[in-house]
């Protein structure tokens, strides 16, 4: 959600110059070893790590940069964690995270809190319930402390969510309805619902207000219009399968990892058009974008690989991969200073 709150500052032009040159750690979560890694980026070199009980899959970070919430979808709760240290500062858990009937293999009551976001004055965390007997996401308080209630949407395949910055609108793509839910996070309404082709999961935006897409379903890209909420346009990229989306924070570039095709798809944001399509492992591959915040650089959490991937943005080469837990997907940035 860092991202976000990046791109937010750069859509209203405020303290554009210092974006650019702030300094950032990555916060990679790695699913098998259970592990949450801040790593600086430009070395590999790992600062700090938590090691959860389950496999944490999603990640926000509050605006301030203190305070980062982990979903454990296997163990049906979100961790709060430093941002700075990775030490644990709580756990969340409520009954609407358990299921009363057990499902998979093998059997869980865990609803499954997935996808999850934070609003933009860090008072408000969001949590997606991916298996919940009535799907939806549940609203917990930040300050209080406390789950205060719960959404039903009534639809399947929430699997990642984000906010978009400035506006307060929270987009949930489900994928298995082929819908992306809009809601106001001011009030906690649904405010439209898209239809959007090819089960959308990923989902990042652009300064001038546009929402991207990723669809898990045939790897195309669909570019919605915030304003109106309406699709404006559908890219076919060349790779298939599933991934996310990410949009660098000046607005040049969106990036589109794809699992079947084992690449990225690194599209120009104005022109709407693929620029390079770089392959990055054999497939099946699973990468997670991130650009840094001077958009100069994207980071691919190799899920497959075990790796962190950095791409330099005016060569389109990797210029650099460093092997870094056993299956990173999912993370964001966090900003530690400015440069002078």
């Amino acid at each position: 959600m860092l991202r976000v709150w990046i791109a937010g500052l750069l859509c209203c032009g405020l303290f554009a110059e210092s974006a650019r040159a702030q300094e950032h750690t990555l916060l990679m979560l790695s699913h098998s070893d259970f592990t949450i890694y801040q790593v600086e980026p430009g070395s590999g070199t790992i600062l700090n790590q938590f090691v959860a009980k389950e496999e944490p899959h999603e990640a926000a970070i509050t605006p301030d940069m203190q305070t980062l919430f982990v979903a454990v979808p296997q163990g049906g709760h979100v961790v709060i964690l430093d941002a700075a240290t990775l030490t644990l500062k709580g756990v969340i858990e409520s009954p609407y995270f358990r299921r009363l009937k057990a499902i998979g293999n093998p059997p869980s009551t865990s609803a499954s809190p997935h996808a999850i976001a934070v609003n933009n004055e860090g008072t408000k965390l969001y949590v997606g319930l991916e298996n919940g007997e009535v799907p939806g996401l549940v609203v917990y308080d930040i300050k209080a402390g406390k789950v205060i209630k719960k959404l039903d949407l009534l639809l399947n395949g929430g699997h990642y969510m984000a906010m978009q910055p400035g506006t307060d609108k929270l987009y949930y793509p489900h994928r298995a309805d082929n819908r992306v839910v809009v809601i106001d996070a001011k009030t906690d309404r649904v405010t439209k619902i898209i239809p959007v082709a090819g089960g959308p999961v990923g989902v990042d935006f652009a300064p001038n207000g546009d929402v991207w897409l990723h669809e898990d379903g045939d790897g195309s890209v669909t570019v919605v219009d915030s304003r109106t909420d309406e699709v404006v346009q559908i890219i076919k990229t060349e790779g298939l399968g599933a991934g996310r989306i990410a949009v660098s924070p000046d607005g040049r570039y969106a990036a589109s990892p794809h699992r079947n095709s084992g690449d990225v798809a690194i599209i120009d944001a104005n022109t709407k058009q693929i620029v390079a399509n770089l392959k990055l492992g054999e497939p099946p591959y699973l990468g997670f974008p991130v650009f840094s915040p001077d958009s100069k650089k994207l980071y691919i959490m190799e899920f497959q690989g075990g790796a962190l991937s950095t791409i330099d943005l005016g060569s389109m080469k990797v210029e650099s991969r460093y092997k870094l837990g056993e299956d990173p997907f999912g993370g964001v940035i966090r900003l530690t200073k400015g440069k002078q």
